[in-house]
């Protein structure tokens, strides 16, 4: 500040912060909701891969219950749904991270245009014709990796099912 001071003497200079303070409430706040969004997605996804499992479960019943006949134990059919369950997650991670940096890296290129938006507050004065994003990778491999917990997470109660059929009973079901 002092360097632009000394260089245009008869101008008055500030920040952002200091002129716009609810401009800064607003970021951190955006932040937060961000974040927010965040976990009510993730539940979603993996609400999905549970109602998933599940429906496989008692649409594969019979191919459960093969499996137990053939010697598989409850443990290993468990494992079976519970791998599943995560393989989902991480297909779905990996297939949102390529859609998700290609569609960022196209904006990057393209840029959103706003100025019709311009006369809404003050702060869109602020923007001058297009805003362009950031890639924002800070947070990709956290939340990358919580995606793949959950779904592990939500195939757990499938797989539990799917470890307690009786290998005679599953066979007999239509």
């Amino acid at each position: 500040m002092t360097y632009l001071e000394s260089g245009l003497p008869g101008y008055e200079i500030g920040s952002w912060e200091s002129n716009y303070p609810e401009l800064t409430t607003a970021i951190t706040s955006k932040g937060a909701v961000m974040n927010i969004m965040s976990v009510v997605i993730m539940l979603i996804a993996g609400i999905g891969i549970l109602n998933l499992l599940l429906m496989a479960i008692y649409e594969r019943t019979r191919e459960i219950g093969l499996l137990g006949a053939l010697g598989f134990r409850p443990r290993q059919i468990w494992l079976l749904f519970v791998l599943e369950g995560t393989m989902i997650g991480l297909v779905g991670v990996a297939a949102g991270v390529v859609l998700g940096l290609t569609f960022n890296g196209v904006l990057m290129q393209v840029g959103l245009d706003y100025t019709q938006f311009s006369s809404m507050s003050s702060y869109m004065a602020l923007i001058n014709e297009k805003v362009y994003p950031s890639w924002g990778v800070d947070k990709l491999v956290g939340r990358a990796l919580t995606v793949a917990i959950i779904a592990a997470l939500a195939a757990l109660i499938p797989a539990r099912e799917a470890a307690g059929y009786e290998p005679a009973q599953a066979l007999h079901k239509v």
